[in-house]
C-alpha cells in the first residue's frame, strides 16, 4: 500500500477507479462530501496519469494539493507544476486539465461548486505533447 506524507498510508480500496474515457493512465476518486452547494473529492494520479480537457459550466473549483507533483493548465496559458501544499482556483467556465507529473504521482482535494447544469463538459483528451510541453 503507498504511503502518504507522515508515515500514514492511502489505502486506494477506499477509492473508485476513474473511468478510461475521461481519464488517461490510473487514476482513483473519493467522495469526501457532497452538500447542496459544493462538492470536495479527492483525486489520485498516478505518475502520468490525467483527465481530458475539461470545465466547469457556472461553477467554480478549487484544486489543493496534498501529496506529490502534478500538473494544471488552463486553455491558452502554460502548464503549471503543481507541488504539495499549492492551490489553484478555477473560475467557472475555464477549460482546463490536470493530472500527475511523468515520474510522481499526485493527491488533490478539489471543492467543486454545485450548479444546476451538468457539472463537467469533456472535451478532447490532453495530447501526449501537450503533456510532455
Amino acid at each position: 500500500m503507498p504511503e502518504k506524507a507522515g508515515g500514514e498510508q492511502l489505502d486506494l480500496r477506499t477509492y473508485q477507479r476513474v473511468d478510461t474515457i475521461n481519464y488517461t493512465g490510473a487514476g482513483y476518486l473519493k467522495l469526501l462530501s457532497a452538500r447542496k452547494n459544493y462538492s470536495l473529492v479527492s483525486f489520485v494520479f498516478e505518475a502520468g496519469g490525467r483527465n481530458r480537457w475539461h470545465l466547469h459550466p457556472g461553477a467554480e473549483q478549487v484544486l489543493y494539493v496534498t501529496e506529490g507533483e502534478g500538473y494544471y493548465q488552463q486553455e491558452g496559458q502554460p502548464k503549471q507544476l503543481l507541488k504539495k501544499g499549492d492551490t489553484v482556483v478555477i473560475p467557472p467556465d475555464v477549460k482546463h486539465w490536470n493530472g500527475a507529473t511523468p515520474t510522481s504521482r499526485v493527491v488533490l482535494i478539489t471543492i467543486s461548486d454545485h450548479v444546476e447544469q451538468a457539472h463537467v463538459t469533456w472535451f478532447e483528451q490532453v495530447s501526449e505533447q501537450e503533456f510532455n510541453k
